[in-house]
């Protein structure tokens, strides 16, 4: 089902093997991918900003807890997704649109299955959405 403007947004950690496999991903939806030198370098801003530019959901990959090339960063990250939620949550949209993922930098499939496994979430939200109005 292709979902006419709809867009996913994955602000991702360099380190990911997510540059080899952009064409793998086979969501009928549009992802945009930024990449970073590492996933602490995302900011609340950057992530809300995404959703402004018409995102319906944010996805922030990061190294596995303990892996990260830069020390902490993925720890960092985490911790800035929980503040994002929060805003959204306060006004009033769905928390879980913004999500951070772990993965392997190793195992390319793994991020493509939380990549279609986050962008059946953020439908069901809009299929939601739809049925209430």
């Amino acid at each position: 089902m292709e979902e006419k403007g709809f867009k996913l947004s994955i602000l991702c950690c360099n380190y990911t093997n997510l540059s080899e496999r952009e064409d793998f991903f086979e969501v009928p939806v549009s992802l945009e991918i930024k990449r970073y030198p590492c996933s602490g370098k995302i900011e609340i801003t950057d992530m809300l900003r995404a959703l402004r530019e018409g995102a319906k959901g944010v996805m922030v990959a990061g190294c596995m807890p303990g892996t990260c090339h830069n020390g902490r960063g993925s720890e960092r990250a985490e911790k800035r997704v929980l503040g994002a939620r929060k805003i959204l949550e306060e006004i009033g949209l769905e928390p879980e649109r913004i999500s951070m993922f772990f993965v392997n930098r190793l195992d390319g499939e793994d991020f493509i299955n939380k990549v279609k496994a986050f962008y059946r979430e953020i439908l069901n939200f809009e299929l939601k959405g739809r049925e209430r109005k």
